[in-house]
């Protein structure tokens, strides 16, 4: 049975240090990029030994992924009201809003994925998924089919795009508006009729 210091448990403490660490991790990969995120930077700004990072992370990439997660978990925290209804307007505004109030996230989740391979990765692992959860069914076809997958890839260049801009501020300042080009674009791209080159 673990011991209690300060009214917490040893499985809580060690729970708090993981938090810190993902927490420094965001902070790092969503203000400098992925290249900057080194055991030794993370352990100091977390106030850590690197004793405790071996604690909770195997290594760096440990650790990314989980920032990764972190990352999008918020972003799905913050569109869940949304996907419930099936709104996808608001679903986009949602997203839109919290990259204003966190550009971090829009970061890491569609900036560094581009040139990092690791990050990329995660990205073919969950943004199918999330896609379906998202648009539901208006995707046409299977994310198994190569057609379809390559309008996943389309859509997420598109998204990268005009939410990279929306975030620096350059698209203007009516998230009404930007949501709905953004439903749009994402409507056409994984629609039937989106496909090009097939027969």
């Amino acid at each position: 049975m673990s011991r209690n210091y300060s009214g917490q448990t040893a499985e809580g403490r060690a729970a708090d240090r993981r938090a810190r660490l993902i927490d420094v991790g965001v902070e790092i990969v969503g203000t400098q990029g992925v290249s900057a995120l080194g055991m030794r930077s993370v352990c100091r700004a977390a106030g850590l030994s690197q004793r405790f990072f071996y604690e909770s992370f195997a290594d760096t990439d440990a650790l990314l992924h989980s920032v990764y997660r972190e990352a999008l978990s918020r972003l799905e925290k913050a569109l869940a009201p949304a996907v419930t209804s099936g709104d996808l307007h608001a679903m986009f505004e949602a997203a839109a809003r919290l990259m204003e109030d966190d550009p971090r996230i829009c970061r890491i989740l569609l900036v560094e994925p581009v040139a990092d391979v690791r990050l990329r990765s995660y990205v073919r692992e969950t943004i199918p998924a999330i896609t379906l959860a998202v648009l539901g069914d208006r995707v046409a076809g299977s994310p198994d089919d190569p057609r379809v997958r390559m309008r996943f890839s389309a859509l997420f260049g598109a998204l990268i795009s005009l939410f990279v801009e929306w975030t620096e501020g350059s698209l203007g300042t009516d998230r009404d508006a930007f949501a709905g080009h953004v439903t749009a674009v994402a409507t056409q791209l994984m629609s039937e009729n989106s496909s090009v080159g097939t027969t």
